[in-house]
């Protein structure tokens, strides 16, 4: 393409899908902070589910699936964009696989600064890498290129951003404190977002040919959406408890407080229910002693009563012997 004839074209958002992309990053940190609260509270077999969890929620959902609606909202004048479905979905396992990465880094003592820093460091590039093959995938029959200056902005808030999220998702312990950091981790991720977009730009000849193959991104985006809020729906759904379980901010609440008894330091029992075992991945509980809550009524009954606290297990068989 003979640049000195190209002109750059101007590009300007749909509303309507930046309010989505923040609406999907809003619920996709709020599905990741609620999954985080489990891993500490869990037994060995339910664990890795909620690392999982987390994982997808943050990755695919606040990050990934934020990024994409982000870009859908992108119109360029004058031409056509389509999307490079191998490359999008490239991107997608980025953003999930860097997410895991940094929580299990972080999750292992989150009371480290070492593992922040080098959880924030992996999960703010991978990010940025996410950012960028996602605007590989994008086709638009012109050429697009970068402002440095702005790549590298996006790239320094991607890491900061991802160092805020990993802090934050350890240290969250009730609703307030969900709703607020669900916002600040939403804020952070869209800054970078936008920021990237903000550095791209796109020349292209009057009357270029049209993008080569790809996939209709309002096509994708309808699939993107209903997949992605279903997934958080039953994600947000499942942490809280469902029908059937105590409240987990009543439970994340009662750990934080063991971890204050023991002087800030986590206990190194490694039971569900416990401050955070060596970390929220400490050692495996006992089989079959993850502690499940049940609700009967308005009674809350802990079925193996408060693991790691002898005292409380018999106080509490003494009180429902007297009932």
């Amino acid at each position: 393409m003979d640049l000195t004839t190209a002109t750059r074209h101007a590009a300007d958002y749909d509303l309507l899908f930046v309010g989505v992309s923040v609406a999907l990053a809003t619920v996709g940190s709020f599905a990741a902070l609620v999954s985080a609260l489990r891993i500490p509270l869990s037994g060995a077999a339910t664990r890795l589910r909620w690392v999982l969890s987390a994982a997808l929620s943050l990755g695919g959902g606040a990050i990934w699936a934020m990024h994409f609606m982000g870009m859908v909202a992108y119109h360029i004048d004058g031409m056509d964009i389509t999307y490079d479905i191998g490359l999008t979905a490239l991107s997608l396992v980025i953003a999930v696989a860097v997410s895991g990465i940094g929580l299990v880094l972080v999750g292992t003592n989150p009371h480290s600064v070492t593992r922040l820093g080098a959880g924030g460091l992996i999960a703010g590039l991978g990010v940025a890498a996410m950012h960028y093959t996602g605007m590989a995938a994008m086709r638009t029959g012109g050429t697009v290129t970068y402002d440095t200056k702005l790549v590298a902005i996006s790239v320094v808030i991607a890491v900061l951003a991802a160092l805020a999220a990993l802090w934050i998702t350890f240290r969250v312990r009730s609703r307030s404190h969900v709703l607020v950091a669900s916002v600040v981790m939403a804020t952070a991720v869209c800054g970078m977002h936008y920021t990237g977009m903000a550095a791209t730009q796109v020349t292209g000849i009057s009357g270029a040919s049209e993008p080569s193959g790809g996939v209709d991104p309002i096509t994708l985006s309808l699939v993107v959406c209903v997949l992605t809020f279903s997934i958080l729906a039953l994600v947000i759904f499942a942490a809280l408890g469902g029908v059937s379980e105590t409240d987990v901010f009543t439970r994340a609440a009662h750990a934080h407080d063991q971890t204050a008894s023991l002087g800030g330091k986590p206990d190194m029992s490694g039971k569900p229910g416990t401050a955070a075992g060596s970390g929220a991945f400490g050692p495996a509980a006992p089989a079959g002693r993850a502690a499940p809550v049940l609700t009967i009524g308005a009674q809350t009954a802990d079925v193996f009563g408060q693991a790691g606290d002898p005292g409380r297990q018999g106080h509490r068989r003494g009180h429902a012997t007297r009932r």
